[in-house]
């Protein structure tokens, strides 16, 4: 028996390789070292004893488990080669060192493939798996099914997955895991609102500073399939890979089928050490998410503020007002292309509507750069609607399939960008407008799911859409490196690992209502850091939802986040101009901090009770919000305790925003709504916690700490 250990700060994998098995992953979890003599010792012990009524020899969960070699339930390879190769027996070719990780070969010799398996562990604990496949016969190998194939230890016997629909995205549902399997698809051709590619598993009671926890991603924007199944011995068995149509990969000889990436971690200390490794990943790479500020501009967005009824007057008088409570982007939403006035027709045609702007863009373009903002533009590349000159042009540039009338998204059509002719239309109309205009933003949006997602052959082809609108994004990020791009489809169901090497931000949902909007942006946290998370300041009354906020709720609650409005500011009185223009510099004090530092939620006792913070990775600042989304259940609020900050050092301590009209509430409030200069121990905040004041519901306090 052979093993080999990768390391991280938190992190240690081994896996082992027996000369007559495949490599498997025999521990995984928090750091120790192996040393030469425990091997051996560990060979003899790891030997599993051979029940009754089984075959004749143990099956260990391997690295690639199929059904020829006995994984009955957890085959991670499935295709045929002209009914042959269907139940492959593979081997090991070669296992080699690489930078952080190994590089594993399989193969076998009589159904002709082999597969090539890449484990990385990074400095940010995330383990990165590369799959692919080959066809090394001389015949066509037709692939079902690839997955990704990672053991986890026994006592993982809950998970948390995620769910949602429109404007009710990410949302969370605890689970304990059972003897069946838990398999997760997706069909929708995008990522999807209800069943994203994000799984986490841990032992009985994990919470967000405590317990074992591992997180799984499947960097991908397509269609998916996650799998979490119990072995005999009760250890589990994730999968997760592309979720493939009926003959939707076919390899000749030679050609080699690569899985999405899977990327997972390891926390022995809860949810929020986990999310942290997932946040570092994405902030310390070189490909993901990367912006030409030196910070993340306020948005405004034009959409729920006038929708299709645009008017150069207007948008200056709006332009106008978002300059001066502080606004820095001026992003113009849907509407204003020809023949757009409504959402049955004209997407496709992108060029500019001469009846709402009689001068071009250059008008408004010159308006908004006047005033210090950058200026952005709405998109929808990838649709077309059947009342469009480009659909009468070119109708069969859709995917379909030929013979059907085809059930329609949103009134339109999805482009099969696999066309060459059609993805350069669609690169040369975009090109065209940034050449000639100031534009430093792209709001990139796709709102429907794909049905029938066929070619003129009526062969399936959502693999190859996936792939062709990767390409697209990349040659307009080539041609225009300066433009960010924001992943938008109809709200968050396009928010993947995968999607963020090719933009910057994403529209994390339609909803702007606050008080959904806790739910969904702590959901988006566990996976993805809040700089990324487009959260906007929404009129009093949610168009969502018509539950009414007060301007204070609305506005933090977008505070930590990608701060934005789609608020039509035009309807705002004075004061409350003047109340958002004091907060939007508070963010912008705050922003380095939000924008950096480690995110932390906190474990509440209190129902409705929403607590968040940032912590600088310094320990050296922090800002918490305490947000009471309903009516206090309790008498009296519990202390807060703080247990993520030096324990040896004083934090002066600040409650940045007042309560209101808390007569009804208290006789008296707590200490810290009216001492100032309050110094506190790290150790104090941790082991005695703070006195909060009783709040009304849908109302949110800041607390400020910084270390003296």
């Amino acid at each position: 028996m052979r093993y080999y250990t990768l390391h991280s700060p938190t992190t240690t994998l081994i896996i082992s390789q027996n000369a007559e098995k495949l490599p498997e992953i025999l521990y995984w979890g928090a750091p120790f070292v192996l040393n030469t003599d425990e091997e051996q010792t560990l060979t003899a012990l790891h030997c599993k004893p051979v029940p009754q009524a089984f075959l004749d020899e143990t099956v260990p969960f391997t690295l690639l488990p199929t059904l020829g070699q006995g994984d009955f339930h957890t085959s991670a390879l499935m295709g045929n080669n002209k009914g042959n190769g269907w139940a492959p027996q593979f081997k090991t070719h070669s296992i080699a060192q690489i930078k952080n990780g190994l590089m594993i070969i399989l193969q076998d010799e009589i159904a002709a493939f082999e597969a090539t398996l890449s484990l990385k562990l990074t400095e940010t604990n995330i383990l990165e798996s590369a799959l692919s496949i080959k066809n090394i016969g001389h015949h066509p190998y037709y692939l079902d099914t690839l997955l990704h194939s990672l053991k986890i230890p026994a006592e993982m016997s809950e998970t948390l997955q995620f769910d949602g629909r429109w404007v009710h995205e990410f949302q969370v549902e605890r689970t304990k895991i059972g003897s069946k399997t838990l398999l997760i698809e997706n069909l929708k051709g995008r990522t999807s609102h209800d069943n994203p590619p994000y799984l986490i598993v841990g032992e009985a009671g994990f919470s967000e500073d405590k317990g074992c926890v591992y997180g799984f991603h499947l960097a991908w924007s397509g269609n998916h399939m996650m799998k979490l199944s119990t072995l005999a011995n009760g250890e589990k068995a994730f999968q997760a890979g592309e979720k493939l149509l009926p003959l939707e990969i076919s390899l000749n000889p030679g050609e080699s089928y690569h899985a999405p990436t899977l990327l997972a971690t390891f926390s022995n200390s809860g949810l929020n050490p986990m999310s942290h490794n997932f946040h570092n990943y994405i902030r310390e790479s070189s490909r993901l998410a990367q912006h030409t500020h030196a910070y993340r501009p306020i948005h405004i967005n034009t959409w729920e503020a006038f929708y299709f009824n645009h008017c150069v007057e207007t948008l200056k008088n709006l332009v106008d007002k978002a300059c001066y409570i502080g606004v820095e982007r001026f992003v113009l939403d849907d509407g204003w292309f020809i023949g757009r006035t409504h959402e049955r027709a004209a997407l496709g045609d992108w060029e500019v509507d001469r009846n709402k702007y009689p001068n071009g863009l250059d008008e408004v373009i010159s308006y908004v750069n006047e005033k210090g903002m950058e200026f952005g533009l709405w998109f929808e590349p990838e649709m077309v609607n059947l009342d469009s000159e480009l659909f009468r042009k070119h109708p069969n540039w859709i995917l379909e399939i030929p013979g059907y009338v085809q059930k329609l998204g949103r009134y339109q059509y999805v482009l099969n960008l696999d066309i060459p002719e059609a993805s350069n239309y669609i690169f040369e109309s975009i090109q065209t407008l940034l050449s000639k205009h100031s534009i430093g933003y792209i709001k990139w949006d796709m709102n429907r799911d794909l049905v029938q997602a066929g070619n003129a052959q009526g062969k399936p082809t959502m693999h190859k859409q996936i792939l062709a609108t990767y390409a697209l994004f990349d040659r307009i990020k080539r041609a225009f490196p300066h433009v960010e791009i924001e992943s938008c489809s109809s709200g968050g169901a396009r928010v993947d690992m995968k999607i963020l090497e090719y933009t910057n931000r994403f529209w994390t949902s339609d909803c702007n209502d606050a008080f959904e909007r806790q739910s969904i942006q702590k959901g988006f946290s566990y996976f993805f850091p809040i700089e990324l998370m487009g959260s906007h300041f929404g009129p009093e009354k949610a168009h969502s939802t018509n539950r009414l906020a007060t301007v204070e709720y609305r506005i933090l609650t977008a505070f930590f986040a990608h701060l934005g409005f789609e608020q039509n500011l035009l309807e705002l009185s004075e004061n409350e101009c003047e109340t958002l223009k004091t907060y939007l510099t508070l963010y912008k004090r705050y922003r380095p901090l939000l924008h950096s530092g480690d995110y932390y939620r906190i474990d509440s006792l209190e129902k409705g009770k929403n607590i968040y913070g940032v912590v600088s990775k310094s320990q050296d600042e922090a800002l918490f919000c305490i947000t009471q989304n309903f009516i206090q259940e309790r008498m009296l609020p519990f202390p807060l305790k703080l247990n993520m900050l030096e324990k040896n050092a004083n934090y002066l301590l600040s409650v940045i925003n007042s309560q209101e009209n808390t007569g009804y509430l208290m006789k008296k409030t707590a200490p810290i709504m009216e001492l100032k200069d309050i110094i506190l121990s790290g150790e104090i905040l941790e082991k005695i916690g703070l006195t909060l004041p009783i709040m009304h519901p849908e109302t949110t306090l800041l607390i400020h700490l910084i270390k003296i």
